[in-house]
């Protein structure tokens, strides 16, 4: 009898091969990220998707489909879960290199989007 299932590492080596998938693959990624740290921070502290989803006043079956990466949370829906694990949500502008940027502030997200001016460092 013939094995069908391969191992997902040797399957992705190979699809990426592909210049279109690896593309479309890499705009993904963000996505994907968000949804490894809900999930990394919820198995941190403990917590089932349900006291997660409790704690944020949204459904469990959105926080699920959220950590499968099936949906984008909005910025006031992140920062939501983010006050419900104890943590808080910061986007930076970053360049190509991923040197942040001078001059350009992080955003800080809490229920609604504010933009939070911080001092650097000198």
């Amino acid at each position: 009898m013939t094995k069908l299932a391969r191992p997902w590492k040797e399957l992705k080596q190979e699809l990426l091969r592909s210049a279109e998938f690896r593309k479309a693959y890499e705009e993904l990624e963000p996505e994907f990220q968000a949804a490894r740290s809900l999930i990394a921070l919820r198995a941190a502290r403990g917590l089932t998707q349900g006291q997660i989803a409790a704690r944020a006043g949204i459904k469990r079956p959105m926080l699920s489909r959220l950590e499968g990466a099936k949906d984008l949370p909005t910025l006031p829906t992140l920062a939501k879960l983010a006050a419900a694990i104890g943590a808080k949500v910061e986007i930076r502008f970053v360049d190509r290199k991923n040197r942040e940027l001078r001059r350009v502030p992080p955003i800080r997200v809490s229920g609604k989007p504010e933009f939070v001016m911080r001092e650097r460092a000198r």
